[in-house]
């Protein structure tokens, strides 16, 4: 092979690397700490996610996940609702309406918070309330906890707590799951 030859495949062959690279997916190996994280894809949206363990809404409960080596991105806290869909106003009443009091902090190695949610499950988009989402995967999001930048070598601290539940009402479990990236096409 001519010197030029193999000038021209290394250099090919770097380019490659360095593309790859750049739309190759997170790597798993990066992130340490509680819960799964997820790279579903360069076409995916979300493309990146981190699953932690489910919290029940019917006791109170606090919650802490230590993790750091998130993409440097975007993430939005929603607590997916386990094993319910909510497709009509009568399998969404009764998670609108529980007496749940949900807080929910993001804070780094720093101390810095990065989000601070808190508020009861309902309907609309208001401060204080954890919105329910319809349709597929149902869950509960907050303003306070939308769009959250997060980068690569920052620890944090997830804290989800449950107060003043309702033991008595209707079973909810939820996971929490940080996610975000991806393509966002109209």
């Amino acid at each position: 092979m001519s010197r030029k030859k193999l000038l021209s495949a290394v250099t090919l062959g770097i380019v490659a690397l360095l593309i790859l690279f750049a739309w190759g997916p997170w790597g798993s190996f990066r992130y340490r700490g509680d819960g799964q994280f997820f790279n579903r894809g360069f076409f995916s949206n979300p493309r990146y996610v981190a699953r932690f363990s489910d919290i029940s809404l019917n006791k109170v409960t606090e919650n802490y996940f230590h993790f750091r080596g998130l993409p440097n991105e975007e993430v939005t806290l929603v607590l997916y609702v386990k094993d319910r869909s909510v497709w009509t106003w009568e399998e969404r009443k009764p998670l609108v309406h529980l007496k749940t009091t949900i807080e929910a902090s993001l804070i780094t190695d720093q101390g810095k918070e990065a989000c601070h949610a808190s508020g009861k499950p309902d309907s609309g988009n208001r401060d204080g309330i954890w919105v329910l989402m319809s349709g597929g995967k149902s869950g509960y999001w907050h303003w306070q906890c939308n769009h959250i930048r997060v980068y690569p070598n920052v620890a944090y601290t997830l804290t989800v707590r449950v107060t003043g539940a309702d033991a008595t009402g209707e079973k909810v479990v939820v996971s929490p799951r940080l996610e975000g990236g991806g393509l966002d096409l109209p």
